[in-house]
């Protein structure tokens, strides 16, 4: 199975770690956190991997260029950072003929074992969610029956709930999807949680919940509490 792993943002809460690299090249234990990242996907038999490279782009692609541990990595520009949809979007021509593929964020480190449960389970659209004490940082979801019934960004009342732990399986219906999209108003981008709401509006936006420990790296703070487990 394909996956594409979304690596353009430039990780502006990471400053000033991101001042000469993307932040998926953040070190993370003497690795950077693509690395980890590839790591896992090998390890959940993934067979082939498109990074979607934008800020300092050549800092990717000059470490891991054209494999990793015999995984074909290929790559895609985001030439603008108009959000994680249009993102996402720049894999088309790379995704477009797979049945279904895997989507990572570049600092969601999740395990394989999860990513293998991503891959076998069944729908079109499904989303890997996990428990967070402090969720009111995240993409809040409400589930019933199989599926998602609702998406909350950041909601402020939160505390402990499921949240969007930054994985997903698609079909490539994804890509029509995205391309219908509007700008999100509050943002000014295309995001992928408004594609993942138009999932949830037919009723095909179904879950995992993640089992293992997800290392989500947003914030200099992260990364240290991520070194220390």
């Amino acid at each position: 199975m394909l996956a594409i792993v979304l690596a353009a943002g430039k990780g502006v809460r990471m400053l000033p770690l991101t001042k000469d690299r993307p932040k998926a090249m953040v070190l993370l234990n003497g690795k950077p956190l693509l690395e980890w990242i590839l790591i896992e996907l090998k390890n959940a038999g993934i067979s082939r991997v498109v990074v979607v490279v934008g800020y300092k782009k050549e800092k990717i692609m000059s470490f891991f260029g054209s494999e990793y541990a015999g995984m074909p990595i290929s790559y895609a520009e985001q030439k603008r950072a108009l959000g994680t949809a249009h993102a996402l979007l720049q894999a088309k021509d790379a995704a477009i003929a797979e049945k279904q593929f895997i989507v990572c964020n570049g600092d969601v480190i999740a395990k394989s074992g999860d990513i293998k449960r991503l891959i076998e389970a069944e729908g079109k659209a499904i989303i890997a969610l996990r428990f967070e004490r402090d969720a009111e940082r995240y993409g809040v979801a409400t589930v019933r029956a199989g599926r998602v019934v609702s998406l909350a960004e950041k909601p402020d009342s939160a505390k402990m709930a499921l949240v969007n732990a930054g994985l997903y399986r698609f079909s490539s219906d994804i890509f029509d999807i995205i391309s219908a999209l509007g700008k999100n108003k509050a943002r000014n981008e295309y995001e992928l949680t408004d594609a993942l709401k138009k999932f949830i509006s037919a009723g095909e936006l179904r879950y995992i919940v993640m089992k293992q420990r997800v290392l989500d790296i947003g914030t200099i703070q992260d990364l240290k509490s991520a070194e220390h487990n």
